[in-house]
């Protein structure tokens, strides 16, 4: 009896070390992630823009607070076209574009804004930088005479983690130069893939454009756990991907020609 009981002991204290680690793992396999922005336009001191953006399991949440709309990205798999799904809330309207449709329209526009003679739409399509980066302070400068960066960083939680916001970034920027005919996203994927390797996120970006009259700084607050607040609105953001009308592109997008959005991944 008494060997019995010592087995059955050692049996419940393995299980107990095998859940806490399976728990503890359970962040880094889930890969949760919490990204506030706000977007500044030069030296003002009030935000033009405020998003928040969640990564749960396979699915990001974008909510922009002006004007309020949630954007939904689900990444593609080897097997599938990954989607982003936007969510109108005062028309109750959603719509979705494939990654593959994005995907063939800015292969058009890169190569189309190659050819032509305008300085910044020939630069964007194939931008190149000088590139400087100071491991200790964490400064990344991604410099040239027509658009120039300069990004203030931190490690990445995991590779995992800065792989995700990668993915996401990248998809996003195509998504908006899509949205808002803006030139090719060229020099935005050069920064993206900047921070992946040297293993950092963005803190604050400071983004110049020698042909723009206005700069644009973004601030990026990084939390690597989801709260019930975000769990929430999540909730949240399913139930209206569940019950709001489903509408073309063209359709949906008719009603947001003329908004000015400064997005909050700024480009």
């Amino acid at each position: 009896m008494f060997a019995y009981r010592s087995a059955r002991c050692l049996f419940l204290l393995s299980l107990v070390a095998l859940l806490t680690l399976v728990a503890n793992a359970l962040p880094a396999t889930a890969q949760q992630m919490r990204i506030e922005t706000d977007v500044f336009v030069d030296d003002q001191t009030e935000p033009a823009n405020h998003t928040v953006t969640l990564f749960d399991s396979h699915t990001v949440y974008d909510f922009v607070e002006q004007p309020p709309q949630i954007t939904v990205f689900r990444p593609p798999t080897a097997s599938h076209s990954g989607n982003f799904i936007m969510l109108d809330l005062e028309t109750k309207q959603r719509t979705e574009v494939s990654t593959e449709r994005i995907a063939g329209l800015m292969k058009k526009l890169t190569r189309w804004a190659g050819e032509q003679e305008d300085e910044l739409l020939k630069f964007s399509a194939q931008p190149e930088f000088e590139q400087s980066f100071d491991e200790e302070s964490g400064l990344l400068m991604l410099e040239s005479p027509v658009w120039s960066y300069t990004v203030a960083t931190v490690p990445a939680k995991s590779a995992k983690a800065l792989s995700r916001y990668r993915e996401f970034t990248d998809w996003y920027t195509r998504l908006n130069t899509m949205l808002h005919s803006t030139p090719p996203p060229g020099a935005r994927l050069k920064l993206n893939a900047a921070l992946a390797a040297h293993g950092v996120v963005p803190v604050e970006i400071r983004r110049t454009v020698e042909s723009e009259a206005t700069t644009l700084r973004a601030t990026h607050l990084f939390t690597w756990r989801l709260s019930r607040e975000d769990r929430m609105r999540i909730d949240e953001a399913q139930s209206y991907l569940a019950n709001f009308k489903k509408v073309d592109n063209e359709e949906f997008l008719t009603r947001k020609a003329g908004q000015d959005v400064v997005r909050g991944q700024s480009r």
